[in-house]
């Protein structure tokens, strides 16, 4: 298995699969690894991150006009080039796409994991989930109206992705304060640009000064690095809104039931703004 060291940053995070109960506790193990000694960072270290991505918002906002409504960008911003200048975005024709929707169900049926440590009906589980969301309706009356044979497809696609999430997800005791889905929005050039993200997973309470917090995220498939991306995307936006980057991240892979743990380096967040800014840059010169 290919881990993290703590401080030391590495490429690859794949572990082999391995026995359930071993991996839950396994994953539980690497984020608690060296937590008496969480490292400090620079008290000016999110001013300097902010200063920099505010630069570029300024740039963006000259470009698209004060009046323009604002725009929300999140972490697929960082390799998506259809992301337009404008607000939130759909880019397929297709309002429900397979991968999408089943990302949905699979990321309701990880907060039910989380919650409870059980899931008994998969498919029924995360419909009534997302029946409370308003925004969902459409989607849940879309499922309800796939074929008998599609249907059976999408929930035995759905207990596979489950029984990794049991298998991976550990067990977290109240004092490490889990939330699930918790909403980031970081405001630039007087709230005309917003930086966005949602955490799968965040457990701990933020100190100042010290790295706390360790971020959970979930990928239900489609390319490892984007998902890792996605994470340091996050712990920037972490950053920004506590003023102290995450401890550690992991990253769960629902589909193939393997999973990477990583310390949180100030080499990560620069690569990060820089990516944005780059992307701001782009959106400020193109002709979308």
């Amino acid at each position: 298995m290919v881990l993290v060291a703590p401080r030391q940053e590495q490429a690859a995070l794949w572990s082999p699969p391995a026995p359930p109960a071993a991996a839950r506790d396994e994953v539980l193990a690497l984020l608690r690894d060296g937590s008496g000694q969480r490292p400090r960072f620079d008290p000016g270290l999110a001013g300097g991150l902010r200063a920099w991505l505010e630069d570029a918002a300024a740039e963006l906002v000259g470009w698209r006009g004060e009046e323009a409504p604002p725009l929300f960008l999140g972490p697929r911003l960082l390799w998506d080039e259809s992301v337009p200048a404008a607000g939130p975005f759909e880019t397929t024709e297709d309002p429900f796409p397979t991968d999408w929707v089943r990302s949905c169900l699979v990321r309701a049926l990880f907060v039910q994991v989380v919650a409870s440590g059980q899931v008994e009906d998969p498919l029924g589980d995360a419909l009534d989930a997302l029946r409370v969301d308003p925004a969902r309706r459409d989607m849940v009356r879309h499922i309800e109206e796939l074929p008998l044979e599609a249907r059976a497809a999408l929930a035995a696609s759905l207990r596979i992705h489950v029984e990794n999430l049991m298998n991976l997800t550990p067990r977290f005791a109240a004092g490490w304060l889990p939330r699930t889905r918790d909403r980031v929005a970081i405001p630039l050039a007087g709230g005309r640009v917003v930086l966005s993200g949602v955490f799968d997973l965040l457990v701990g309470a933020p100190v100042p000064g010290r790295a706390t917090l360790c971020a959970l995220g979930l990928t239900t498939g489609g390319r490892w690095a984007q998902a890792r991306t996605g994470l340091h995307y996050l712990a920037l936006l972490e950053t920004l809104r506590s003023g102290t980057p995450p401890f550690r991240l992991a990253l769960l892979h629902s589909a193939a039931g393997r999973y990477g743990v990583e310390d949180v380096l100030e080499e990560h967040l620069r690569t990060i703004v820089s990516h944005v800014v780059a992307r701001m840059s782009a959106l400020g010169g193109s002709d979308a």
